[in-house]
């Protein structure tokens, strides 16, 4: 076969590739022989065979040796100027999904001969272009990646739904925040689109939300749960029924993991029985879990009250390992601990929890940590002027206290009405509505388990309210007290 003609066999076998629910993979062997011819004629391949044919190749899942990726990336920098913008863009894009980083002055060369047709870029070239520089780890120059960012906003309504994640993924591992407009379009964009959503896309869209802190809106966080179920239940029957085809929309340990983050960092329980598809599916791959993914999971479905001893235990086997407990990372063990201290609260179902004694004392330690730091730093300006219309009050108060079991760290507190103020700050929100984090949440529900009675004291509620007189009113309302005589 002639360059043309292998072209057309590569990108005929990735068409076949993103056919939904079909996903017809081509033998390694197969492959390896049409690679090896490519790279054999690859000094008769156009710029576009040439991109096509990487581009395809990615698509597939496939990684050639290097010698092919080495003398593609030689040709696409000696015939640059050859290259369409678009073109240019699939052999990065190709090259970056097969874990290939050409050398840094081809790099910067491509970005070169990009920037002035940025203007005129599809969604998908931008996708592509960001996407694969975010990771080679090269950002473009300031100037570029302003550009990028006016033409996402601009093209954001041309891109298909798995491409929204990467873009944004792309634009924040490339030192760009994407501004509130974007992301809202995205996520209605989204909405519009879940129909042809692959689970995989949805997972990565949500990251990108929980990352930012940014509220979606229920309509896309229920309709991405209601959609990911479906395929899920889909996956389940094709897998009952002994279907050859593997199911193309099993969730892999990473993405369930993935998932129950996002939504647990946005506060945002799923319905109960995606909950109960997430657990039966990681279940069987907890062996194969990140363990602090894992620790962070167990969080989440306790977060949504629903943590089962099953999977608790299941994952009791891993973590109690001693190497692995070893590596986990402070946040997940301190997450873990406070799982821990929610089973210990519920006296009824304590007991079918295993409970590995080395375990929950290093995951202890890392919670203990986090609490004496937390004591240790000094209160916020809106908990003092909260700690002084309390004293005008003549109401006695403690500022960073622990509780007396040792286990919470207390901002303010009435310790002998047995009462935590909780002041919220903007941290503790949301970035662009008044929707508390999942972490929030935990803080209300371990302070309730622990019988303490949390009064919250959002900082938008408190800061409108100016005078000392309105402050006192308002605390007297919030803790139940009469007014003044």
């Amino acid at each position: 076969m002639g360059p043309k003609q292998l072209a057309e066999v590569v990108w005929a076998l990735a068409q076949l590739q993103v056919v939904p629910d079909l996903q017809v993979v081509p033998d390694v062997g197969f492959l390896d022989a049409l690679a090896a011819q490519i790279l054999a004629k690859l000094p008769g391949f156009t710029a576009e065979q040439l991109a096509s044919s990487l581009g395809a190749l990615a698509t597939l899942g496939y990684v050639p040796g290097t010698p092919l990726l080495e003398a593609a990336a030689g040709a696409l920098g000696r015939n640059l100027g050859l290259f369409s913008p678009r073109h240019a863009c699939q052999a990065m894009w190709a090259f970056a999904r097969m874990e290939f980083r050409p050398p840094a002055a081809l790099l910067d060369a491509v970005l070169q001969m990009l920037s002035e047709a940025l203007p005129s870029f599809t969604g998908e070239q931008l996708h592509q272009l960001t996407w694969a520089y975010a990771q080679f780890g090269h950002p473009p120059p300031p100037q570029m990646l302003q550009a990028m960012l006016t033409q996402a906003e601009a093209c954001i309504g041309s891109l298909p739904p798995a491409s929204l994640g990467p873009l944004l993924g792309g634009l924040i591992r490339l030192g760009v925040g994407p501004p509130g407009g974007l992301l809202a379009a995205a996520a209605e964009l989204a909405v519009t689109n879940m129909g042809s959503s692959s689970p995989a896309a949805l997972v990565e869209l949500l990251q990108v939300y929980a990352r930012l802190k940014f509220h979606p809106g229920v309509t896309l966080l229920h309709s991405a749960a209601q959609h990911i179920a479906s395929k899920l239940s889909q996956a389940s029957a094709a897998a009952a029924a002994g279907s050859s085809t593997p199911p193309a929309h099993r969730l892999p340990a990473a993405a369930i993991t993935s998932l129950l983050q996002s939504y647990a960092t946005l506060a945002y329980a799923p319905p109960k029985a995606l909950l109960q598809q997430l657990r039966q599916q990681l279940q069987p791959q907890v062996a194969e879990a990140d363990p602090s993914a894992l620790a962070s999971a167990l969080w989440c479905f306790c977060l949504f009250k629903d943590l089962s001893p099953e999977l608790w235990n299941g994952a009791m086997g891993l973590l109690a390992q001693p190497a692995v407990a070893g590596g986990m990372t402070p946040g997940a063990l301190s997450q873990l601990y406070q799982a821990y201290l929610m089973i210990c609260k519920n006296p009824d179902g304590a007991s079918l929890f295993t409970i590995p004694p080395q375990l929950i004392l290093t995951a202890w330690q890392a919670f203990k940590a986090a609490q004496e730091a937390a004591v240790a730093a000094p209160p916020s300006d809106l908990i003092q002027d909260v700690a002084r219309c309390l004293a005008s009050l003549g109401i006695p108060y403690a500022l960073n206290m622990v509780s007396e079991d040792g286990l919470l760290a207390l901002k303010l507190a009435l310790p002998e009405r047995r009462v935590a103020i909780e002041v919220f700050e903007a941290g503790c929100f949301c970035a662009n509505q008044q929707q508390p984090l999942g972490e929030t949440v935990m803080r209300i529900q371990l302070l309730q388990a622990c019988q303490w009675q949390p009064v919250t004291v959002p900082y938008y509620e408190w800061l409108p309210l100016g005078s000392d007189t309105l402050k006192q009113a308002y605390l007297r309302n919030m803790l139940g007290l009469p007014g003044p005589q």
